[in-house]
Formats: structure tokens, C-alpha cells, sequence
């Protein structure tokens, strides 16, 4: 197991070396090595690992969320937030509509299944959109707009994917009791994260001098997630609205009219880009790992949706950004839309609950997280590739001789 750990941090760090010279993301090796060590060779069963999955899982939702939230700029995220719900609901409401198509009438599930199917895998993965729109070098709009669309589209993946689940079970719950989940959710969320982050704000100065007030923090952070979770709201939105809280120090503290301080300096930052690696290689990791070959007929069903949940995205976001700056970067956009923790997490949730034909949704959910893994680092790839600009040859004139005086 040492062995296996050390290879995978070995191959992050080569990886995340290749992304900047080549612009292949390095989640593409990471997964490919979890395939590799899981599934091909058996080196690591899935079952010795089931114990460490939620752990790992609230680990890497929670750092790589507060990581999304210190790149943010506070003026950005107001700026940009009506356009990410945007993004967000509608690209969640058209990829449940075409998955519960695709899997009503091709692969002959019923509606509520197809419907749950389509909840599952409704949204793009924060984890994995954050981990690569901050080294593409795409603009701070457009990072702030993924950030936050991928963050509100775990919410509605959740929550969708619950009342579908509480639907097979009881019926159909009102439609008000529906909107009040979904508003708690967010309401709670946001309020947690806004203001346990002005509370740490105001004791961090005094740790300044403390080696240890980075872990301190950290445990902040997860206080404030499952203090969330508790209450009803979504732990996602609190730790990102936590970092974000930390990154804009300055601007808040002159708000309240205040000293201005800078609270995350550069040995901070350094500390948590040192964590945010060990996370995210060995979830990306575990993201190869879980994958499952059972049936020939599920991985060439799971290619298909793949393709059909690319096409949803690229009219989603061709749809979201009309008249806006973002047209610009619609090509890098439309690539980003991998699954990951969120769905991984739901498609094990049926069988939790008891209900008929569980073993499916795992099964049909693992290989289009690997496959929208593997087009999203392409796209990502071919996008962060410098465009060739065009030669342009000058001709020049002769000099004239000199003028005799």
C-alpha cells in the first residue's frame, strides 16, 4: 500500500509537470494509473478501500473547494454569479431531460429510473473543474463562472437526486416542500460560509506568528462543513464561501472600515498548494480505482452518454453566454463538464435505500465518470495549446547611399 502511495505521488508530480509543458491536465494520468493498479491489475480491491471512501471523498470535496474560493476575487463572484445559475439550472435541467431520454427509450428503464439516472450525472464535477480551470490560464471571469456553476450544480445533483430517490419510495412529494429544500440548502450555505469566514477572518491576524495556523484553519474549514451539512445546507457552498472570505480580506476589512490586512500570504498559499496536490492525486486516483468493467454492453452505453451529455453541455453553454465576454472562451467551457465525487456518491445511494435494480446505477455511472474524464483532458489539452500565429514576411527595402555634402 506505501509502495502504491508513493507511485501515485511520484506520477502526480510528473503529471502536473507534463500539464505545464505540454497542457495535458494530469487528472488523465492519475485516473489511467487508478485503472492500471485497480480493475487491470488487482493490485488494490475496491473492498479494501470502501472504508476510507467517505473520508477521502468529504476531503478532497472540502480542500479543493476552499482552494476554488482563495482564487476568487469577491467583486468577480457578484459580477459573475447570476450568469452561473444560469449555466448551472440549465444545464442540470437539460442533461437530466436528455439522459432520461436516452435511457427510457434506448436502454429500457423506466421514467423515475431514467430520471434518477439523469440526477446522477446531471452536473459537472467542482472537484475536477476547479482542479483544472485554474492552470488553463482561461480569464478570471471565466474560472469564477465554472468554479461557481460546478459548485451549484452539486447542490442540485444532490437534492435532485434525494427526492427522486424519497419519489420510487413515498410518491411524489408537493412541489413547495421541494422549492423550501432546495432554498435551505443554498440559504444555509451561504449564511454558514459568509459568516464562520468573517469570524476566522477576524482571529486569524492573531495566529499570524503561529507555524501551525494553516491545519487550524483547516479545521475551521471542516467545522464549517459539517456544521452546514447539519443544519440542512450544503457544506460545498460553505467551504467555498470560506476560502473566498480568507482571499478577500483586504476588500472586507476596508468595508468595515477596518485595518486592512492580508491574512493569506505567500507561505500560506504555498502550504495549501502542497495539500491540494496530495488530494487531488490521490482522488483522481481513486476515481481510476472504482471503475468497473462488468459488461461490455454498459461501457459502450456509458461512451454514448458521454457524447450526448458533450452535446447538452455545448448547447448549454453556447445558450448561457450570448452577449457576453464569455463567447470568447465557449470552446474551453464546453469540454469541462467531467463527472466525478458527486456522481460517484449518488449512483451508491439506491442501494443504501433499498431500491430495485441498485447495482445499476454504479455500474452505468463509473465508466461515463472515466470516459467524460478522459474527453474532458483532450479538450482541456487541445485548448491550452498555444495557437500558431501566422508568419509574416516584411521586405525590406534597400538602403540608400549616403548624400554627398
Amino acid at each position: 500500500m506505501f509502495f502504491v502511495a508513493t507511485i501515485i505521488i511520484v506520477i502526480g508530480a510528473a503529471s502536473s509537470y507534463l500539464f505545464r509543458r505540454t497542457g495535458i491536465p494530469d487528472m488523465l494520468f492519475l485516473v489511467m494509473l487508478g485503472v492500471a493498479v485497480g480493475p487491470v491489475l488487482g493490485l488494490i480491491k475496491v473492498e479494501d478501500i470502501a472504508p476510507f471512501t467517505p473520508s477521502l471523498a468529504i476531503l478532497a470535496l472540502v480542500i479543493i473547494l476552499f482552494d476554488g474560493g482563495l482564487s476568487m476575487s469577491v467583486h468577480k463572484v457578484v459580477a459573475q454569479f447570476p450568469r452561473a445559475i444560469i449555466l448551472a439550472v440549465l444545464g442540470f435541467i437539460i442533461n437530466v431531460v436528455a439522459v432520461t431520454l436516452f435511457a427510457t427509450y434506448f436502454m429500457g428503464l423506466q421514467l423515475l429510473e431514467g430520471a434518477l439516472l439523469g440526477s446522477i450525472l446531471g452536473g459537472s464535477s467542482s472537484v475536477v473543474v476547479i482542479a483544472i480551470a485554474q492552470r488553463l490560464g482561461v480569464s478570471e471571469k471565466c474560472s469564477t463562472t465554472l468554479i461557481l456553476e460546478s459548485s451549484i450544480t452539486d447542490v442540485l445533483c444532490i437534492v435532485g437526486g434525494l427526492v427522486l430517490i424519497e419519489v420510487t419510495l413515498v410518491g411524489l412529494p408537493p412541489l413547495q416542500a421541494l422549492a423550501q429544500e432546495l432554498a435551505a440548502r443554498f440559504t444555509t450555505g451561504i449564511v454558514l460560509g459568509i459568516a464562520i469566514g468573517l469570524v476566522w477572518l477576524s482571529i486569524l491576524p492573531k495566529l499570524a506568528e503561529e507555524q501551525y495556523r494553516y491545519m487550524v484553519t483547516l479545521a475551521a474549514i471542516f467545522l464549517t462543513y459539517f456544521a452546514s451539512e447539519f443544519l440542512g445546507g450544503s457544506g460545498a457552498i460553505s467551504a467555498l464561501l470560506f476560502g473566498l472570505i480568507l482571499a478577500n480580506s483586504g476588500d472586507i476589512l476596508t468595508f468595515f472600515r477596518r485595518p486592512s490586512i492580508v491574512v493569506v500570504d505567500e507561505s500560506f498559499r504555498r502550504l495549501e498548494a502542497e495539500i491540494v496536490f496530495l488530494v487531488k492525486a490521490f482522488f483522481f486516483t481513486y476515481l481510476g480505482l472504482i471503475v468497473t468493467f462488468s459488461e461490455t454492453s454498459l461501457v459502450v452505453f456509458g461512451f454514448i452518454l458521454s457524447i450526448v451529455l458533450l452535446a447538452a453541455r455545448h448547447v448549454v453553454v453556447l445558450a448561457s453566454t450570448v452577449r457576453s465576454e464569455l463567447a470568447n472562451e465557449r470552446k474551453v467551457m464546453s469540454v469541462l463538464y467531467a463527472r466525478g465525487l458527486a456522481a460517484a456518491i449518488l449512483s451508491v445511494l439506491p442501494a443504501q435505500f433499498g431500491l430495485p435494480n441498485a447495482e445499476f446505477y454504479p455500474s452505468m455511472t463509473l465508466p461515463v465518470i472515466l470516459i467524460t474524464a478522459i474527453i474532458t483532458s483532450i479538450g482541456a489539452a487541445k485548448a491550452k495549446r498555444p495557437q500558431r500565429m501566422p508568419i509574416r514576411l516584411t521586405i525590406l527595402k534597400p538602403l540608400e547611399p549616403p548624400r554627398k555634402i
